[in-house]
This record gives C-alpha cells, sequence and structure tokens, in this order.
C-alpha cells in the first residue's frame, strides 16, 4: 500500500485528487491539507510514501518549502502537480530534486501510473514539459563544466533526487548501434514504448537494452543515464 499525502489551496482538486486515487486499491490517502503549514504538519506526523503538492500554496512558497520538507521526512518521495509549466519555475524543482512533474490540465490520467513510478525510485514528467527538463539538465551539465568544481558531480553539483553520478568517467563504455539509437530517443525524453515503435522493436526488447546500458553505466534510472550519456559525450561516438 502507498501512503499518499495531498496538499493543495484548492479544495476541489484536492478531492479530485482523493476521488481519482480511490479508484485504486494499492493508494491509500492517509491526509490532506492546503498550506504549507499544513504540509509541515502531516508529512511530520505521517510520514507518507508520496506527497503530491501544488507549489502554489497561500501561505508559503511551495518550492522553498520542499527542503525544509525533506528533513521532516528524510523517505517522503514528492509529486508536484500544478499548472505551472515556466522553465524557470520546472529548473527550481529540479534542482531541489524532484523527480515527478505532472500538469493538472493534461496529466491526471497518468498520476497512478506516475506514483507507482516514483514509489519504485523512478521519474516521471509531463510530457508537455520534456524539453524544458532536458534544456533545464544540459544547462546544469554546461554550468557544472564551467565551474569545474565538482569532479564527482555529487549532491553539491546536482539535484539530489537525480541521484548520485559516478565520479570518474568511463569513457571505455562503448554503446551497441542499436544501444546507440535506443539511448538517443531516452535523450529526447520519448518512453520505452515510444521508442519501440519508433525501432519497430518489442517493449519487452527496449527495456532489455536500457536495463544493459543501465548495468554498463552504473547508473540507476533513465534520467541518471540521459545525463550521464550526455556529460560523457557517449552519443558522439562511432556506431558499431
Amino acid at each position: 500500500m502507498i501512503r499518499i499525502v495531498i496538499i493543495d489551496e484548492r479544495e476541489s482538486d484536492r478531492k479530485f485528487v482523493q476521488t481519482t486515487l480511490s479508484l485504486h486499491s494499492d493508494f491509500e490517502v492517509v491526509g490532506y491539507g492546503k498550506d504549507g503549514y499544513d504540509a509541515l504538519i502531516l508529512v511530520s506526523k505521517l510520514k507518507p510514501d508520496i506527497m503530491i503538492m501544488d507549489t502554489r500554496l497561500s501561505d508559503t512558497n511551495g518550492i522553498e518549502l520542499i527542503p525544509l520538507l525533506k528533513s521532516k521526512s528524510l523517505y517522503t518521495a514528492f509529486l508536484i502537480l500544478t499548472s505551472l509549466t515556466e522553465e524557470a519555475h520546472l529548473s527550481k524543482v529540479i534542482n531541489l530534486g524532484i523527480t515527478a512533474y505532472l500538469l493538472k490540465e493534461a496529466d491526471m490520467d497518468t498520476l497512478p501510473l506516475a506514483i507507482r513510478t516514483l514509489h519504485k525510485g523512478g521519474h516521471f514528467f509531463s510530457p508537455k514539459v520534456h524539453d524544458k527538463v532536458f534544456h533545464t539538465l544540459l544547462d546544469m551539465i554546461k554550468t557544472n563544466k564551467a565551474s569545474d568544481k565538482h569532479s564527482s558531480l555529487g549532491t553539491a553539483a546536482w539535484p539530489q533526487g537525480l541521484g548520485k553520478m559516478r565520479s570518474q568517467k568511463m569513457v571505455n563504455i562503448k554503446f551497441t548501434a542499436v544501444e546507440q539509437r535506443v539511448i538517443s530517443l531516452v535523450v529526447q525524453g520519448y518512453s520505452s514504448e515510444e521508442i519501440a515503435d519508433r525501432l519497430c522493436l518489442s517493449g519487452g526488447t527496449v527495456r532489455n537494452y536500457l536495463s544493459a546500458m543501465l548495468k554498463k553505466t552504473g547508473q540507476r534510472n533513465r534520467t541518471q543515464l540521459a545525463i550521464f550519456v550526455m556529460k560523457n559525450g557517449l552519443l558522439s561516438q562511432p556506431r558499431n
């Protein structure tokens, strides 16, 4: 059972999310609130698996509140459910280690999948912000290279929720021609199903390729893999 807290200043939105989640037997909504104070109380008291929150709160800036919420419950994952699509807002959220970001108007039907994915340690971003997510990550890569202060790309340089990158550049890693095509589509933000359609492969085969590449690079998920590949220039290597 995945224990969930909902934070949204609009009562109608809270009720809609709660009703949506009540249709799934693996979810339990253990609390809901309307503002930052409620969020602090509930995360401290209930320590949910997932907190679904809009960053627009009546009594505080939700983005600024996230680090404090994390400190109150180290194992709670945060899913942002909002109407905001501005790149500056998204960049701030990613820098705080948030790896799930959905839009109220577009993604409610994918909310259950996003919760399950996040609960398993994965990431889930609205298709409408994929381009902005990767632009943000590329900017972070450029900033890190320019500063030349964090050779390990640890938590001081990278969002905590995206995981620690390996400190060494694994320049000897080689991808096969098919792996190159798969990872190039991952970097562009395509889902496994979309990659399968584009490459005329089965979904299981694509997942097997991704698993092999995660093992080769020592990364934990697709986002870490995409960052690692871009950072180390592995997309530019000759195909077999």
